[in-house]
């Protein structure tokens, strides 16, 4: 068995703090402000603890472009975007992503004590690859590299106006790097770039694999790590029942899925929220 598969900690939400710079991250972005720490802090107290990291994903604009002591915060899989929290603020999204059940985008704006958005993500997908290179050289050039192709990819296809990349502070597995995360799925893949790049050194034949993934709303097996809400052996045993307990080389995302095609993907969009 590949040794990627298995390898993402359990965690039941990714909390992505927007409109961050890659070039602010230093090697632990958890200190950048107060807020950031509270929000780090608490996310190890959550039911199945929660994955924080900063990336320019931008569903809403910066109002603080000088500081982070005020963030806005999207939680995956779940599409909520909780803008503007203070340390307090903080607190209450952490206290509520601590309820048995979430709220969803038709819940009642009353049952929620800040200021939010939902994003669709129906038909949108959204495709998070670590390039945090202050971290680890590997995340940076491998994961900059895949970026780049799948931002190139997206544009090539017209899809913008369903599917973005964005760039994400250090998720893990830098050894298996270019990591990327795609949502709603929540299927991560560590590409292997030192392995498997593409013939001219860019990671040219993943990201369209990847981008083909999304839109088929399946799986490319071949460099699957787990995903989000699955234990560690839980990934395995996924992974063991649909490759018969063999490496799949060849066989690149084959889930008999037909391909989702947007519904104006002839068109350039403006983006993707």
């Amino acid at each position: 068995m590949d040794q990627r598969v298995g390898t993402v900690a359990v965690h039941r939400h990714h909390l992505v703090v927007c409109n961050s710079e890659p070039d602010e991250w230093p090697a632990k972005v958890e200190g950048l402000s107060d807020t950031i720490s509270a929000l780090s802090r608490g996310c190890v107290r959550l039911p199945n603890r929660a994955m924080i990291t900063l990336s320019d994903f931008a569903p809403v604009p910066r109002c603080h472009k000088s500081s982070l002591d005020r963030i806005d915060v999207a939680v995956f899989p779940l599409g909520l975007v909780a803008k503007d929290l203070d340390q307090d603020g903080v607190q209450d999204l952490l206290s509520l992503l601590s309820r048995p059940i979430l709220p969803t985008s038709w819940s009642p704006s009353a049952e929620l004590p800040f200021d939010h958005s939902w994003l669709e993500l129906t038909h949108n997908r959204h495709i998070f690859v670590c390039t945090h290179g202050a971290r680890d050289p590997l995340c940076g050039i491998h994961g900059g590299q895949l970026l780049k192709e799948l931002r190139q990819v997206i544009e090539a296809r017209h899809l913008r106006k369903h599917m973005a990349a964005w760039a994400t502070s250090h998720i893990g597995g830098h050894k298996f790097a270019a990591n990327a995360i795609v949502y709603p799925r929540g299927d991560w893949y560590a590409t292997w770039c030192d392995r498997c790049r593409g013939a001219k050194g860019t990671p040219v034949a993943d990201a369209e694999t990847i981008v083909d993934a999304a839109l088929r709303d399946s799986v490319w097996w071949d460099t699957w790590r787990g995903a989000i809400n699955m234990t560690k052996e839980d990934q395995v045993d996924t992974w063991l029942r649909r490759n018969g307990g063999h490496e799949n080389h060849g066989h690149q995302a084959e889930d008999t899925f037909e391909a989702w095609v947007p519904p104006a993907a002839g068109v350039r969009g403006t983006g993707v929220h």
